[in-house]
This record gives structure tokens, C-alpha cells and sequence, in this order.
């Protein structure tokens, strides 16, 4: 049998240069094992979410009968949250008048609560931060410390402080400032551990000690966080004062309870109607603060 054109000289037809290149096998099944694992994973997570679900759902055994029942009797009662008539128009505007004085200690219960909380917050975060400034123990003992009064609910500690303060806005404004502090001392805290280690390396090795560190290196880096969440925590304070204010704190909160027992629904609607109005506008007022900083 006979080959026309040229033939390549047999040193260059058995370089390995020309034959065809296989991925190793090793990397191959390592990936395929990887990928069976995230795979068996995210199904067993899903498989496990839907089983807690049904769990849930079936222990608390809501009857949607009752639902409906319920609406259907209390429905010609709710109507009465809106204003139906010119009359009612007039008797709402008369009791806005009533509720200044609540709405303004609602107002400063949240503030004071919020300023309070955020003050004491900023030096227990440094405690609690894991950056080195304390020993690894007395980080964890006080980050531990702020998830275990975390987990107390804020009713709680409401009534603890009408307890040792007294009826009225001062326990109110006691109970939010130790909310926010527990909250705030936990998110300040890991902002501190989230901080670029450049600007730290940059002044220490310009000779700078803690303050300057702190200061020109790490305070740029978290002030925007620590002010958004100050004003998202204020936001969450005025909705925590009606709720405090519903155990005898005072406010708009111990208003709307006394509006609700005494089947008032209209002055009830009102109350609403401020919550409302004052929530919107504290996110309005601390969106704009948040997007001057950014």
C-alpha cells in the first residue's frame, strides 16, 4: 500500500505536543463530588424549611372559618376607624387637638430612647468588637451578654421599667434606651469588624497610635453606618412607643389601649391615623439624612 505527499518524520508524530490534552480525572470527580454536596444540600435545606413549615402551620391549627366569622362580626365596628360623615370629620379634628400632648411625649419618648441608647452603645461596642483593642474573652463575653438581653422582648423590659420608674413617659424613654443600646451595641460592634485593613495598616505604620487609628482610619469607614442605623433605630422607637405605652408608659400607645377597651374605634382610627403619619415622616426625614452621607 502506498501513501502519497509527505509523511511527518516519526520523532514529530510521537511528540506529546500533538496529542490531544485531557483534563485529570482526579479534578473532574473532585468537582462533580462538590457539586453533589451543594446540590444535596440546598435540597435537604429546602426539603427541611417545607417540613418546619408544615410543622408550624399544622400545630397552630387556624380554623379560616373563625376568620371569616370574626370579620363579618367585627366589620360593622372597624368601619367606624374612617370617618363616615361631615360629623365625624369635625369630632376627629377637634380630638387631634386632645392628642398633642400624647403625640409630643410619643415623639420624645422615641428620641430620647434612640439618643440615649446610641450614646451608650458607641463605647460597649469597642468592647464587644473583635478588632483587637480588648482580649478576645471580654469581646466575647460581651457580645454574648448583648444576644441574651436581645432575645428579651421590649414589653419586658417596659414593664421592669414602669416597675422602678413609675406611670408615665420617663419609664417609656427608660425602657427604649435600653433597647437601642442592646441592639445598637451589637450593630456597632460588627461595623467595627467589617472595616478595611488598609487605612489601619496606612496610620499605623505612619507612626499613628489607637486614637489617631481610630479616628483617621476606622471612624471614616463607620460613621455612615453608625448614623443609618441611629435612624433606622429611631424609626423602630416610635413604633416601640405605642407599644410601651400600651403597659402604662403613656404616649399615643396608652391612648389607643384606652380608645380599643372603651370601644371608642373612632378615636382609635385617629391614633392610627398619627402613627401613621409620624412614622412616614421620620423615614422621610432620616432618608434624606442618610443620602446627605452617602
Amino acid at each position: 500500500m502506498k501513501f502519497y505527499g509527505a509523511t511527518p518524520p516519526a520523532s514529530k508524530m510521537m511528540r506529546p505536543d500533538n496529542m490531544p490534552r485531557t483534563e485529570p480525572v482526579t479534578g473532574n470527580m473532585q468537582e462533580r463530588m462538590q457539586s453533589v454536596r451543594q446540590n444535596a444540600g440546598a435540597w435537604f435545606s429546602t426539603v427541611l424549611t417545607g417540613a418546619i413549615a408544615v410543622w408550624a402551620f399544622h400545630g397552630l391549627q387556624f380554623n379560616f372559618s373563625h376568620l371569616s366569622t370574626g370579620i363579618a362580626r367585627q366589620s360593622s365596628q372597624l368601619v367606624h376607624l374612617f370617618p363616615l360623615n361631615r360629623g365625624d370629620w369635625f369630632y376627629d379634628l377637634a380630638l387631634m387637638r386632645t392628642l398633642w400632648d400624647p403625640l409630643q411625649a410619643t415623639m420624645q419618648m422615641a428620641i430620647v430612647g434612640t439618643v440615649v441608647g446610641a450614646l451608650l452603645a458607641f463605647p460597649v461596642s469597642f468592647a464587644a468588637a473583635r478588632t483587637g483593642y480588648f482580649p478576645r474573652p471580654i469581646s466575647n463575653l460581651v457580645k454574648t451578654l448583648l444576644n441574651v438581653a436581645r432575645a428579651v422582648p421590649t414589653l419586658v423590659y417596659a414593664l421592669v421599667a414602669v416597675s422602678l420608674v413609675g406611670l408615665g413617659s420617663p419609664a417609656g424613654a427608660s425602657a427604649i434606651a435600653f433597647v437601642t443600646f442592646i441592639s445598637l451595641g451589637k450593630l456597632y460592634a460588627e461595623g467595627l469588624e467589617s472595616v478595611a485593613p488598609g487605612p489601619i495598616e496606612a496610620v499605623r505604620a505612619a507612626g499613628g497610635n489607637s486614637v489617631q487609628v481610630f479616628i483617621f482610619a476606622m471612624l471614616p469607614q463607620v460613621l455612615p453606618l453608625y448614623l443609618s442605623t441611629m435612624l433606622y433605630s429611631l424609626e423602630y422607637n416610635i413604633k416601640d412607643s405605642f407599644i410601651v405605652g400600651i403597659v402604662g408608659a403613656g404616649g399615643l400607645g396608652f391612648s389607643l389601649q384606652n380608645a380599643i377597651n372603651l370601644y371608642k374605634w373612632q378615636d382609635a382610627g385617629v391614633i392610627i391615623f398619627f402613627l401613621v403619619v409620624l412614622v412616614n415622616l421620620v423615614d422621610y426625614i432620616s432618608y434624606r439624612v442618610r443620602k446627605s452621607f452617602s
